[in-house]
């Protein structure tokens, strides 16, 4: 398998998803924040502003992942073991690996790589991490998707003609 078929899915997520990724001038415009109180105007909002700004959010879902995996050191020798062992398992050429004589399937290496990464992901604290970078998440989306007002091509949008 080539590394172009192995990252084709990140060619195609760039192009699918990011491809309507809203600029920074957008996505902060001060004239566009208004605050309600209104449960229909923040849901209605909501509604338009987690589509529009969709790739935007994803952005900030990925920077607060970075930021939970750089500040547990833990977590990120984790992340790098997972990776890096998965790499080299998959570099293994033939259905087995020689070790000390002793013939091993790559499907046994990569079962038992798998039981020690989950062990390793619970004692770094992975669980904490994935709920505080949703927890997060959903305060600075939410609250962003509740206060930015749909522009006014957005009012005519939902109209119809």
């Amino acid at each position: 398998m080539n590394s172009d078929s192995r990252f084709s899915f990140l060619r195609k997520l760039k192009e699918d998803r990011f491809s309507n990724l809203r600029p920074l001038s957008d996505f902060f415009d001060k004239n566009r924040i208004c605050f309600s109180s209104s449960l229909p105007t923040i849901t209605k909002r909501w509604n338009y502003n987690l589509s529009y700004f969709s790739a935007n959010y994803i952005i900030i879902l990925l920077l607060l992942s970075v930021y939970a995996i750089i500040t547990n050191w833990w977590l990120l020798f984790t992340v790098a073991f997972l990776v890096g062992g998965f790499y080299l398992i998959s570099r293994i050429d033939g259905p087995s690996a020689d070790f000390a004589g002793k013939s091993i399937p790559v499907s046994t290496l990569y079962g038992c790589y798998i039981g020690g990464s989950f062990i390793l992901l619970l004692f770094s604290g992975a669980t904490g991490a994935v709920f505080w970078v949703l927890g997060a998440g959903a305060m600075l989306i939410l609250g962003h998707a509740a206060v930015i007002e749909p522009d006014v091509a957005g009012d005519f949008a939902d109209q119809q003609v």
